[in-house]
């Protein structure tokens, strides 16, 4: 023990005097009586009323707390300078916690008088006092209070979702034990496979894996296990890795050392810590960082951790549950767990079962869950029909008892008491409607329109109609561009309100397309049955890439947007196009596979608000004819040869509806969406996608150089290069037009490179998605330039048709909306996209990453790339 010269020079350094004048402390030091505890003893009780308040002038103490039934749970250590005791005092009531003396403490005491008397006397004292009171109440009540209520129970879930009575008789754990020796087998495969867990598992706190599906009972599994363990008594906590990023997940498990600044001098507890001699169970671990993963396995192995911000070895005395999806393994750690963090529990792993793996228990869990909901919402629904009941036990049920228990929940409340359950069941709420999703189909309206027999037939007739009288106009009009109506509608008004329908409708200007009528036509009357040949489906990507490039250099270079004759030569190929194919093959293979401005709209309708998707487990499962896919005598199918459960973006589906109206399970859903997730999720990105993305985005600069500096090009041909040789435009722009694409291209491969050796994936596999995440910057830069062509031109129009009855049209009208508006509204458009840009291009990289650790690092050169473009972009439009 130390002098107590000592003791006196450690109080006199201590948080609590600080601030103090020394002569002052020595007065209060000797006002106080010194008092030794031995190690292991405890300096009072929970419930004791020994009125007085202590500070630690050595040793370390421990603070614990009783609860109901018997277990008790660690608050705090503190150490020299600390102080407890005062809440006591300062309520005149006994006390709520233990005190426990780690090592031989060292300890100044005051009563009741001289704490009043003396320390409150003193006005920096009784300040920190009342500030390290503060400081205690939030740290042990904030931290703690919620930690402490779910250490008993743990914390209900999707997954948690069925109450002990379920388990009651033969199916609960000691029942079980009890229908067996009486030679009855468990009813339940869940209730086996959790007493099988548990009896496996308790013999020994060595930590556990469990796998299985989401919603399959892997925490039931998980409490059933610590209850059969030694630590059966102990505090259960339940940690959700996907609430945490990986620091605030050490904070959270391990604690932290004390701060330099506490007045009261308590370290914040981890729940390893408040968790001893009990189990704790990490949801979701897979997802767990590689660095963190090989943290945890060296702690597993060491038997200690330390805080963070600390030195001082804590005995781990928890038994760990680790829970994660299926295949919980792979090599590169990337959402997996680590061979090294594996390899310590591949001995303990159990999987739980799917509930389409033991259907027997389905019309027992039906019963539960009708009973349970029943009671809840005052009802008495009591069963489902026969036909119900053979619908649930052919579903696959994808969500397991999740599914069921929402899905059995939504029926009682639709229901009706003393009636059968039938048409109120609603099986397969499917993955694309969620957080981020809403079915527009639920809206009668929109599901009338979709469905009618009149869509996408007139909307098509009346937009091939208008196709008709812009051809005719832009052949027989006024060769003036100014003057002729056709071009008109063509370039400021319809392909401008085509660009911006990408972003809101999706592909849907496929399926109303004027140029596809005559071709429409020609099937009703030649109805082919040749299938695709197998050259343009494989090829389709780099066919339709060299189109759309050709396409573009055919309008800028011999500026189509002034030329009423060009653009009808460009409408009638394109037109002649899908009449051929559509007289020789099945479908709309010039749509899929061919058609430039197909091309055009499948890549710029990938970030658009609006995706039709399919219940995937429906189709694959209770779907037996496949009609939206295959048609039937009376109904065609897909046109896009795509079937529905098939589609994991907007590329080929161009919203006709037809499969909506085939299918007779409702398992389509026309969704409205914030996330356009298949930027990063796509199953399987091509090469020639992002090819086509990194050309589209250098077209824009040709494009809007024209469109804002008109002649450019041409004056800088005829000037002859700064050299006194004078050039045709046609190549000059060629060049210009093509140099685009190259710097661009040569950009994107370098860009590609970086990444590919940064994430460790491969070129071509980094090459051929990272391109997706542009497409919203591109799309919001062709989205501002042509609304600076259809604000500064759509005056044209009025002019155009007094033009036609004789009236005399006044070209010189002014703009719809200021330039200053215009630009405004153009910066909010490249923002927007450039945020939406960012984001993909950040979820991208974290796609590729294999045996890295993500870092925002990893993503300085691709963010700086997108924000060039944006500025660049902004300053042409």
């Amino acid at each position: 023990m130390p002098e107590q010269d000592d003791l006196i020079r450690n109080l006199q350094r201590s948080a609590l005097f600080q601030d103090v004048d020394p002569a002052e402390v020595e007065r209060l030091i000797a006002a106080g009586q010194w008092r030794t505890v031995e190690q292991g003893r405890y300096v009072y009780r929970q419930g004791e009323s020994d009125c007085r308040f202590h500070i630690i002038a050595d040793g370390e103490a421990e603070l614990t707390m009783d609860v109901d039934g018997g277990d008790q749970f660690l608050v705090s250590r503190i150490g020299p300078g600390g102080h407890f005791g005062e809440t006591a005092l300062l309520t005149n009531s006994t006390h709520s916690i233990d005190v426990r003396a780690l090592t031989a403490l060292s300890l100044l005491c005051f009563d009741a008088e001289a704490f009043n008397h003396e320390l409150l006397a003193n006005q920096v004292i009784q300040r920190r006092l009342c500030i390290g009171l503060a400081r205690r109440l939030r740290v042990s009540y904030h931290d703690h209070a919620g930690a402490l209520a779910k250490s008993r129970y743990p914390r209900r879930s999707s997954e948690h979702n069925l109450d002990p009575t379920f388990f009651s008789g033969p199916t609960s754990t000691a029942g079980a034990a009890r229908g067996m020796a009486a030679g009855q087998p468990p009813e339940s495969t869940i209730a086996r496979q959790i007493m099988a867990a548990a009896k496996k598992f308790s013999s020994s706190l060595a930590p556990v894996l469990i796998t299985g599906e989401s919603g399959t009972g892997r925490r039931m599994a998980a409490y059933e296990i610590h209850r059969a363990s030694a630590h059966g008594a102990g505090p259960y906590f339940e940690v959700d890795v996907r609430d945490f990023d990986s620091a605030q997940l050490e904070m959270e498990l391990f604690g932290n050392e004390r701060e330099s600044f506490a007045f009261s001098l308590i370290d914040r507890l981890g729940v390893f810590e408040r968790s001893q001699e009990g189990t704790v169970v990490l949801y979701n671990a897979e997802l767990l960082e590689p660095d963190f993963q090989r943290e945890l396995a060296g702690i597993i192995k060491r038997g200690f951790f330390t805080k963070v911000a600390g030195d001082v070895r804590i005995p781990l005395r928890s038994r760990i549950i680790l829970i994660c999806n299926d295949t919980p393994r792979m090599e590169d750690g990337h959402n997996r767990l680590l061979p090294t963090l594996y390899a310590l529990v591949a001995n303990r792993h159990f999987r739980m079962a799917p509930l389409r793996a033991h259907r027997r228990d389905i019309p027992r869990l039906i019963q539960y869950y009708l009973q349970r909901y029943s009671l809840q919402y005052g009802k008495t629904v009591t069963r489902v029909d026969d036909r119900t009941l053979g619908t649930f036990m052919n579903y696959d049920w994808p969500g397991n008892l999740a599914e069921m228990a929402s899905v059995l929940q939504r029926a009682v409340i639709l229901g009706r008491s003393n009636e059968a359950l039938s048409n109120q069941v609603l099986l397969g709420m499917p993955k694309t409607e969620g957080k981020w999703e809403f079915n527009l189909l639920r809206l009668r309206a929109v599901r009338s329109f979709v469905t009618s027999r009149f869509y996408p037939l007139l909307p098509k007739a009346l937009v091939g109609l208008c196709f008709a009288l812009v051809l005719v106009a832009l052949v027989f009009g006024p060769a003036a561009p100014e003057k002729n109506i056709g071009l008109t509608l063509s370039w400021v008004v319809g392909w401008p309100l085509m660009i911006f329908s990408f972003f809101f409708l999706a592909r849907t200007w496929c399926s109303v397309c004027g140029l596809s009528v005559p071709g429409w036509l020609a099937q009703s009357v030649f109805k082919p049955e040749r299938p695709t040949p197998a050259f343009i489906r494989r090829y389709s990507g780099w066919i339709m890439a060299g189109l759309c490039t050709l396409l573009f250099w055919i309008e800028i270079t011999w500026n189509a947007y002034q030329s009423p004759r060009l653009t009808a030569a460009i409408i009638t190929a394109i037109t002649l196009g899908a009449l051929v194919f559509s007289i020789f093959f099945k479908r709309r293979v010039w749509c899929r596979y061919l058609c430039p401005l197909g091309a055009i709209n499948a890549i710029f309708s990938m970030p658009s608000t609006l995706e039709l998707r399919a219940n995937s487990h429906m189709c694959m499962n209770r779907c037996t004819d496949h009609v939206c896919y295959t048609g039937n005598d009376t109904s065609p199918g897909c046109p896009m040869f795509r079937h529905p459960f098939l589609v994991d973006n907007n590329r080929d589906c161009i919203l006709c509806g037809q499969c909506i109206k085939n299918c007779r399970l409702d398992s389509i859903h026309l969704n409205l969406r914030l996330a356009p997730q298949e930027l990063w999720n796509m199953q399987a990105p091509r090469l020639e996608d992002s090819i086509l993305v990194i050309v589209l985005a250098a077209v824009f600069f040709p494009f809007a150089v024209n469109l804002k500096y008109p002649g450019l090009v041409a004056g800088w041909a005829a000037t002859g290069n700064g050299f006194g040789l004078p050039l045709s435009p046609v190549p000059v722009s060629s060049i210009f037009f093509f140099g685009c694409i190259l710097i661009y291209l040569g950009g994107a491969a370098l860009l590609s490179q970086i990444m590919a050796r940064l994430t460790g994936n491969s070129w071509k596999a980094t090459a051929s998605i990272i391109g997706y995440g542009m497409i919203p910057l591109v799309l919001s830069a062709f989205m501002a330039a042509h609304l600076e062509i259809f604000v500064g031109g759509l005056g044209l129009l009025p002019a155009n048709i007094l033009d036609l009855a004789g009236s005399g049209g006044n070209y010189g009208a002014p703009r719809i909306m200021s330039p200053d508006a215009a630009f405004v509204l153009q910066a909010i458009t490249v923002a927007g996209g450039l945020i939406a840009a960012l984001y993909a291009s950040h979820r991208i990289i974290k796609r590729l990453l294999i045996a890295r650790r993500y870092s925002l690092k990893m993503f300085a050169v691709p963010a700086f790339c997108l924000c060039l473009y944006a500025v660049v972009s902004l300053r042409l439009v």
